[in-house]
């Protein structure tokens, strides 16, 4: 996701390893599928949210291109586990390029290195130890889902090339799923609905329409956190100063990161896009959703990557598929949950 809050290094594992083996036993399965960047980008501090939530058993972290190079989302995913302790979960490369979309001109002047191959700059504190897997997350979404059917979800907030391609690869694949929690997608027919890298298109579906385009085709349950309920959250120097006072690793590096920007502008606000997927797909409580016809268009123009929906199916949108779109937030409770979890020592 683009434009968006998040620091990502933790100071996780206040659990005992009982309290922690307990936990995983009733936590949902999920794999963590992201555009991985250090600070400031969002999957950051969505991926510390996710570690410290014991209702997820985070099984991989998969890695796609889209906020920058699948290379720097690996090497960066990489890091931040090793800084939280949690070399356990292991790492595994996915797509460099979208299924289709070529970088145009254009789209190299404006975020994210989706199009590139450029060598990753170092992340803080220097390159982890442990590599990245062996295998392709694509062939680990496979086996893994298939050999555990109706058990795993799948947290994708970044593009959707890695689940599409898996859902092309194996026919099994998606029937096996047991639900994706999508950060992407924009309606213009709801409030917040205007697109960020487009007038009507989000960027996660932005930089691969294709993939999406198979995936919410693809008969998988699906929930959506667009923008239309993102741009309703609000993260405050209120809340920033909550977790820096915790004064623990992730804080000083929450202060360090982000306390010039408060220190220059005390009055900025920023939405929280990935935060809030992990964070509603924890609670679903803390939005509002309503079942909807959403197709994502793929013909080559100016509506490019935007998605579109309506209550019922439309001439011309016969194919569109009934999905979970969020349209509202308790932000207050968001945002409380998110300060609790980020502080925990």
């Amino acid at each position: 996701m683009i434009f968006a809050f998040g620091v990502a290094v933790c100071a996780f594992c206040s659990l005992t390893d009982s309290t922690q083996q307990a936990a995983a036993q009733t936590a949902a399965k999920v794999i963590f599928d992201t555009d991985f960047v250090v600070p400031p980008q969002d999957d950051g501090t969505a991926l510390v949210l996710a570690l410290h939530s014991p209702e997820l058993n985070i099984l991989a972290v998969t890695t796609v291109a889209g906020n920058d190079t699948m290379q720097r989302a690996t090497s960066d995913a990489l890091r931040v586990l090793e800084i939280c302790n949690r070399t356990d979960i292991p790492v595994y490369r996915g797509a460099n390029r979208p299924l289709v979309h070529i970088g145009s001109d254009w789209a190299k002047t404006v975020h994210g290195k989706w199009w590139s191959d450029e060598a990753p700059p170092l992340p803080p504190g220097g390159l982890a130890k442990r590599q990245a897997e062996q295998e392709s997350a694509v062939d680990f979404m496979i086996h893994t889902v298939n050999s555990n059917p109706g058990e795993i979800s799948i947290l994708a907030i970044g593009p959707l090339t890695n689940v599409a391609t898996a859902i092309r690869q194996d026919p099994n694949f998606a029937k096996n799923v047991k639900k994706i929690a999508i950060m992407g997608g924009a309606l213009a027919s709801l409030p917040g609905g205007g697109g960020n890298v487009t007038p009507n298109a989000e960027f996660n579906i932005w930089v691969d329409p294709e993939a999406a385009w198979v995936v919410l085709h693809s008969g998988i349950p699906l929930v959506f956190t667009p923008l239309n309920v993102t741009s309703k959250t609000n993260f405050s120097k209120q809340a920033y100063d909550e977790i820096v006072a915790a004064d623990t690793p992730i804080t000083r590096l929450i202060k360090d990161r982000m306390g010039p920007g408060f220190a220059a502008n005390p009055n900025r606000h920023s939405n929280m896009y990935d935060q809030l997927t992990v964070a509603s797909f924890i609670d679903p409580s803390l939005v509002q959703a309503k079942d909807l016809y959403v197709d994502v268009v793929i013909t080559h123009g100016p509506d490019y990557g935007t998605t579109v929906g309506a209550a019922k199916q439309w001439e011309g949108g016969e194919q569109s598929v009934k999905v979970s779109w969020q349209y509202d937030v308790d932000n207050e409770r968001f945002i409380q949950m998110f300060v609790n979890r980020v502080k925990q020592r």
